[in-house]
């Protein structure tokens, strides 16, 4: 049986890369595999991704089927990058980094806004965030040129030592193989290997928002002040419930305090 990828691509189904992924939300491989085999009744040959992981999806228990959707969520941090610029900010806080978010720097030829400064034992670096809004969009070359040749204008003048170019999608192999030439450190979904944005997200604790389930205009009101991640609305819960009625206010602190205590278990 062959599945059909959001890029439009196809490759044989492989039981063990779908067990991979539910045993990311916390269950035991043997709870995944019987997930897998609850919904193998429903799956036919050129089934999309998107349907394989809606079918597991219903049959996690939530906040499980929340932490599942990650990709969809960090997606829907959009339609524009400042929420996403922002929560790399505060994935980079919890690697050790000093951080600074969407500054203006003044380049040897021109000024530039850079997305996200970061500075460590003493290395200061630039950030790229290129956000997608469409699932199987993959980072160009385009992007990479991009990325530096801003860093080129801005190394001098501002003590920058290195270039990072993000993603929440993926990296075409003309990326990866530019970056390590020119030694661009690269974050995208599932690269590095090891340092994916998925894994980076988990061992940070750093969960959008909109992983939660609540209204979509809910989590518009959430990112609009600023509330990116689930551990902003346990942290300011008077300001959340200035924002809305208190029912909704109280039930989308339940939901972000349930949601924690599972990842955190």
């Amino acid at each position: 049986m062959r599945v059909v990828k959001r890029s439009g691509e196809s490759e044989e189904f492989d039981p063990e890369k779908a067990i991979r992924a539910i045993l990311r939300v916390g269950v035991s491989r043997k709870e995944a595999q019987a997930i897998l085999e609850s919904v193998r009744p429903h799956l036919y040959d050129g089934i999309s991704t998107e349907e394989l992981y809606r079918r597991i999806r219903s049959k996690l228990p939530s906040p499980k089927a929340q932490k599942y959707s990650l990709k969809k969520a960090i997606m829907l941090l959009g339609p524009d990058g400042h929420p996403f610029e922002s929560l790399m900010g505060r994935i980079f806080e919890q690697m050790g980094y000093e951080v600074l978010v969407r500054q203006i720097l003044k380049g040897r030829c021109v000024s530039h806004e850079v997305d996200v400064v970061i500075v460590k034992d003493g290395r200061k670096a630039t950030v790229e965030c290129k956000f997608h809004n469409s699932l199987g969009t993959k980072s160009t070359i385009q992007e990479a040129l991009y990325t530096w040749g801003r860093f080129m204008d801005l190394k001098d003048g501002n003590g920058v030592d290195n270039p990072w170019l993000v993603t929440n999608t993926k990296f075409s192999s003309e990326v990866v193989r530019y970056a390590k030439c020119i030694d661009m450190h690269l974050i995208g979904w599932k690269y590095p290997e090891d340092r994916g944005l998925e894994k980076l997200v988990e061992q940070a604790g750093v969960y959008p928002v909109t992983v939660l389930d609540i209204r979509r205009t809910d989590q518009r009101i959430l990112l609009c002040n600023d509330f990116v991640i689930c551990r902003d609305i346990l942290e300011r819960k008077s300001e959340l419930l200035a924002l809305f009625p208190r029912e909704i206010g109280e039930k989308i602190i339940k939901k972000a305090g349930d949601f924690l205590r599972m990842v955190e278990e």
